[in-house]
């Protein structure tokens, strides 16, 4: 995925298949050392309607 934006509680990315700004977001919580542009590796581990929530691999 890449990160789109870094905030107080972690990074905030999407899918190279997602659109910014229009589907939904990939969070992760605690990973403020990552930067805007990062191209990470997320296991996802949960999921609602349209965001994810996953960590690091």
């Amino acid at each position: 995925m890449i990160i789109d934006e870094v905030v107080e509680e972690g990074a905030v990315g999407r899918s190279s298949a997602d659109a910014p700004e229009i589907d939904g977001n990939v969070f992760i919580d605690g990973a403020t050392h990552l930067c805007v542009g990062d191209l990470v590796k997320v296991e996802v581990e949960e999921v609602d309607e349209y965001d994810m929530w996953g960590r690091l691999v």
